[in-house]
């Protein structure tokens, strides 16, 4: 009897101990852990969106105008995981925003943070819609497709989209890197992949975010009737919030665009006192939301930044040398039969194969003059080219605040008559990029100083405050005054009464000068005010006729617009 009550006591004690096991776990779950399993349980009902895409500091120009994060406005939203017909989907939307169906299908079947549909992350297809892009959206009822009032990173017109880059998920050779280099990213963080996204990419991360939500069934599709909910960020330990205020202005950044709209090629605008880069265009651009890793497509390719046969813009060069050593005054004559023989007996044409007759300096290099360019450089010596083309610091590729590899430019046998004829003309043995080619004319316009390209003025962080300044070194004499006064007369009379007429300004003197490459381009290299220089303007068109047409008319263009912005007349 008194075994029985020990083993009932016993009993009782278990079953006293489970008890209150059971009711301290129950307070646990419901009182201690209940907000963190119903947050989980919510999570996996809801389908988010950053409110502002990618939560990162802003992208500034010199006036502090947004160029990313800038307001927001209706933007076409996809739920990869809630679209149930994908042909349907693409075509249709490829019809009302005219972006490739393809395109789209690539964007839905690779927006993915994990293997399953259910992981495919939202995105945003194309911002800044219209009025009608909205009303045949929303009245479509397509599933996974909304229009979200959102902040997206870039603008719908996407300026200076080459220099600014674009933000994408982390991949795995990235992300070992970053963890290599003891920085905290988790795999499915985002990161910048060019241009000024991936230079300061330490200095931009950060930031936290609101969401929009959706709710989901267990298959992931957006319950009917349940609309979207704008949820508040968690704070994250990397919040930098800092900015990159870059020497870029808004306004002559999009009339440079403008103007190589329909072309394949570039356009820079240079302030020609300091190397502020205040327009850098490449054409056509590619789409940021795409958020395709940069290939060897076309549009990726930023052709202010690439080197080309700079044809006879670079007789302002030999120009310059020329009249530097005193070789040759402007009013020495030549006489030009349309052809020139080397001593190798190699025979090189002029463009103008009947001749220009007899020619002064002035003259030859207003009508771009072959024969007499050859002639000059052979006379000057390859050493001597290659002197100059360093002076103007045409060796460097040097960009303030944004780094560039280093590119051998000057590349020919400077002892081999033929390989200085074709680089006296620009045609071989020299490649330069269109900054490059701006930095040149800048250095003549202000009379001979050297400068460097500048591309950053500052990094600064939310309230303002500077946290590194980007300085321009001082200029140095390159050559003398003289010299850059009777360029920038030759220059002027190439505008007036030479090859380049096109590049004409009602109101204002332009000077300037054509180049058109057999294996290149055509470019218009130039300047404006000509009594007072603001900007060294270079404008580079792939496949194009002439220089002096195309790229001329778009160097008249773009000086003309920046008249208008300034007032000039």
């Amino acid at each position: 009897m008194h075994l029985n009550k020990n083993r009932i006591l016993i009993l009782y004690l278990i079953f006293s101990l489970a008890f209150f096991a059971l009711v301290g776990r129950l307070f646990q779950i419901q009182f201690i852990d209940g907000p963190r399993y119903s947050q989980q349980a919510v999570a996996q009902r809801q389908k988010t969106i950053n409110y502002i895409q990618f939560p990162r500091g802003t992208i500034y120009d010199r006036d502090l105008r947004p160029l990313t994060n800038v307001e927001e406005q209706p933007c076409v939203t996809v739920f990869p995981g809630m679209v149930r017909d994908v042909n349907r989907t693409t075509g249709f939307l490829s019809g009302v925003l005219g972006i490739s169906s393809e395109l789209i299908a690539w964007r839905i079947e690779n927006q993915s943070s994990g293997s399953t549909s259910l992981a495919k992350e939202p995105f945003i297809l194309k911002s800044g819609l219209a009025p009608d892009e909205v009303k045949l959206i929303n009245e479509a009822r397509l599933p996974g497709v909304y229009v979200l009032p959102l902040v997206p990173r870039y603008q719908a017109s996407r300026p200076a989209v080459h220099i600014i880059g674009f933000v994408g998920n982390i991949n795995e050779e990235e992300y070992q890197e970053m963890c290599f280099l003891g920085k905290d990213y988790q795999i499915n963080d985002k990161i910048g992949k060019s241009g000024l996204e991936k230079q300061y990419e330490d200095y931009l991360r950060g930031g936290s975010s609101e969401k929009i939500a959706a709710l989901v069934d267990v298959l992931g599709r957006h319950l009917e009737g349940s609309g979207f909910t704008r949820l508040a960020g968690e704070k994250k330990e990397v919040d930098s919030h800092n900015h990159v205020v870059t020497t870029l202005d808004l306004d002559y950044q999009r009339i440079a665009e403008n103007a190589l709209e329909g072309y394949n090629g570039a356009a820079v605008v240079m302030d020609v006192w300091t190397g502020n880069i205040l327009a850098l265009a490449s054409s056509p651009k590619y789409d940021p939301f795409m958020q395709e890793e940069p290939t060897t497509n076309d549009a990726y390719i930023n052709k202010a930044l690439k080197n080309y046969p700079p044809a006879s813009v670079f007789k302002i060069l030999i120009a310059a040398a020329a009249l530097e050593e005193g070789l040759l005054k402007t009013e020495d004559l030549f006489n030009c039969t349309g052809e020139i023989t080397l001593s190798t007996g190699q025979t090189i044409s002029c463009w103008n194969q009947a001749g220009h007759g007899e020619i002064s300096f002035s003259e030859a290099f207003a009508y771009s003059c072959n024969p007499f360019f050859i002639e000059t450089g052979l006379k000057l010596g390859g050493d001597k080219i290659i002197k100059y083309a360093e002076k103007f610091g045409l060796h460097d590729d040097l960009i303030i605040g944004y780094d560039l590899s280093s590119t051998r430019h000057v590349h020919f046998n400077p002892h081999v008559p033929g390989d200085i004829a074709n680089v006296s003309i620009g045609e071989n043995g020299i490649s330069l990029s269109p900054v490059l080619i701006a930095k040149l004319v800048s250095q003549v316009a202000n009379g001979g100083f050297s400068i460097t390209p500048r591309l950053v003025l500052r990094i600064q962080d939310e309230q303002g405050e500077s946290l590194k300044e980007f300085h321009n070194p001082a200029g140095l004499r390159i050559i003398n005054n003289n010299t850059a006064v009777a360029l920038k007369n030759m220059m002027k009379l190439a505008v007036e009464e030479g090859t380049g007429k096109s590049a004409r300004v009602f109101g204002m003197e332009t000077a300037g000068k054509t180049g058109s490459s057999e294996i290149g381009g055509v470019w218009f290299a130039g300047f404006a005010p000509v009594d007072v220089p603001r900007w060294a303007v270079v404008v580079f068109i792939q496949k194009g006729t002439s220089g002096g047409k195309e790229a001329a008319a778009a160097f008249q263009k773009i000086v003309s617009e920046l008249a208008q912005v300034e007032k000039i007349f």
